[in-house]
């Protein structure tokens, strides 16, 4: 059988299931941030055990977590391991890393703040063996006011999140985004438009009402 031909280092295979992960005609099931079928193609694409989406009040530390493995890491009571992790997430170079700084942008990964041995004296990194994540890659997204918005990649063992995986969601991100902004608006009752009905609206909008003569 004939290799599949291969653009910018991605297999033919490769660009497909990252096509299949942002395609929004793809993706019309259940999910309180994101449809869960997207997160199925992540964890697929990038290869890892769980991959969740977060929304964490900072102020007052209050989060949602929409996860597809809910039996992965949570080992012991959930509501002792939420709290450590609350009590960590300031002092955590990674976990709080994007509201530290104002880079939303950036993919990042556990190990680019810590090494195994540096994470282990930590309260996050306490969290993290409870839990039982060895790796994590963290997506920001576009925080909402006071609310903190990621999709996180976790595995339990096995080597770190590569490069190459961060690249990936890095491409990914802006996709996933709009996915979350679609997720709300079908929440919210808001129907789609079709990109013929947006035209016509940006027709409109080009003229002020003032604009228009009495008689109309």
């Amino acid at each position: 059988m004939a290799r599949e031909s291969s653009r910018g280092g991605l297999s033919a295979a490769e660009l497909r299931r990252v096509l299949d992960a942002v395609d929004p005609a793809a993706h019309h099931g259940q999910g309180e941030f994101l449809p869960d079928t997207v997160l199925e193609c992540l964890i697929r694409l990038i290869g890892c055990d769980d991959a969740t989406f977060q929304v964490m009040d900072v102020r007052r530390r209050h989060t949602v977590i929409q996860e597809m493995n809910p039996s992965f890491g949570h080992d012991g009571d959930e509501a002792e391991l939420l709290d450590l992790f609350r009590s960590g997430f300031w002092d955590s170079l990674s976990c709080s890393y994007p509201n530290r700084t104002g880079d939303y942008a950036s993919v990042t990964r556990l190990s680019d703040f810590y090494t195994r041995t540096e994470l282990s004296r930590t309260t996050i990194g306490a969290y993290f063996a409870r839990a039982g994540i060895r790796h994590e890659l963290v997506v920001p997204l576009p925080p909402d006011g006071e609310l903190d918005r990621r999709v996180m990649l976790f595995r339990g063992d096995g080597p770190d999140f590569t490069d190459r995986d961060a690249m990936l969601m890095g491409l990914l991100r802006p996709h996933l985004i709009a996915l979350h902004l679609r997720q709300r608006r079908h929440a919210a009752g808001v129907p789609e438009l079709t990109p013929r009905q947006m035209q016509a609206l940006r027709l409109v909008a080009r003229f002020p009402a003032a604009g228009y003569p009495d008689a109309l």
